[in-house]
């Protein structure tokens, strides 16, 4: 049998105009259920898949989504794609995926090119939260919906959806701090980066309530997981001698466990560690890591599902700002051995 491949040529077949086959395909109130019916069977029987790229003109709408994270290899972002996918496929979406690798300019040249309309809205974790660097998204998000997952803009009305930073960082630390530990040193990654930011500023917070003064060699800030390594080595050589370390970053405390291991310290006995993390290895690293998990599948499904509200012309269903709490696994590297 012949394959019919457009409306109208279904249309022409069973007599009615190409309005009614498209409204009874869209499942519009305006068309009997009978009608309905009618044409579902008859689409069905011949097998019709709707043209996408015809479908994408007359709508205006690409049917595609922009995802921009700093590194697919980062486990949290490896999980929070995979929540974006259940439900962007299911609305019948694609996905167009960009790395920033962190890189201000790289972010602003994958913002610029979004402007030409090809994708439909946007989610991103942002690389910079510096005054002057936002302009790329202030002009994107003037065109098309916006919604920040795990890092986001606070200069920026855009809504987002991340999980708890603050509370983290400061229950991380107090952990540490009922662990006996006095002199904590923070590792993670530029301060302009909200999340970085936040726990950080929760860090400072748990020393602040138990007037333990903050110091500033104990708060190492690097680009790459190298500089990490040589921060740290430099931190562990000092004669004022760290008790503990809260990584920000998971793959900075691999290079704490690597720096550790260089100039025989051992984990617990001469300093305790607590890191965020979402990698199911971490409870293999010798000693097993205490971590701080985020929901990163239900961000990444729940930022998702934000935005495609937010391009059918509604209300969002969840809050424009959804924060989701972290788990802790709390195990030998903070607590000890027993």
């Amino acid at each position: 049998m012949k394959q019919f491949s457009t409306l109208k040529e279904i249309a022409r077949k069973l007599g009615v105009s190409v309005s009614t086959v498209s409204r009874a395909l869209s499942d519009s109130y305006e068309i009997s259920e009978s009608q309905k019916e009618r044409i579902r069977a008859y689409v069905k029987e011949i097998n019709y898949q709707p043209n996408p790229h015809a479908k994408s003109l007359r709508s205006n709408q690409s049917k595609t989504i922009g995802v921009l994270i700093p590194d697919i290899s980062n486990y949290f972002f490896t999980l929070a794609l995979q929540g974006i996918e259940t439900i962007v496929h299911e609305k019948g979406y694609n996905l167009m995926i960009y790395q920033t690798h962190d890189d201000h300019l790289i972010e602003e040249k994958t913002f610029s090119y979004l402007e030409n309309g090809v994708v439909d809205g946007v989610l991103s974790a942002v690389s910079s939260n510096k005054e002057g660097s936002i302009e790329h998204v202030k002009r994107l998000n003037s065109l098309i919906p916006i919604v920040f997952f795990d890092r986001h803009l606070k200069q920026m009305t855009v809504p987002f959806v991340s999980c708890n930073d603050y509370e983290s960082g400061l229950h991380a630390t107090k952990h540490l701090l009922e662990r006996g530990c006095r002199n904590i040193v923070f590792i993670g990654i530029d301060e302009s980066i909200s999340v970085t930011a936040d726990r950080l500023d929760g860090y400072r917070a748990a020393l602040h309530q138990m007037s333990i003064s903050v110091k500033e060699y104990n708060i190492l800030l690097c680009k790459s997981q190298e500089e990490a390594y040589e921060e740290i080595l430099k931190r562990l050589k000092q004669g004022d001698k760290a008790d503990a370390f809260f990584s920000s970053v998971e793959r900075y405390t691999v290079q704490l466990y690597r720096a550790c291991e260089e100039l025989k310290l051992k984990i617990p006995a001469d300093l305790k560690v607590i890191s965020f993390s979402n990698n199911p290895l971490a409870s293999f690293m010798n000693p097993p890591l205490s971590t701080i998990t985020q929901p990163a599948f239900e961000i990444g499904k729940s930022a998702a599902g934000l935005l495609l509200e937010m391009l059918k012309k509604k209300k969002p269903a969840a809050p424009k700002n959804l924060v989701i709490p972290c788990t802790f696994h709390y195990t030998v590297s903070s607590l000890g051995n027993k």
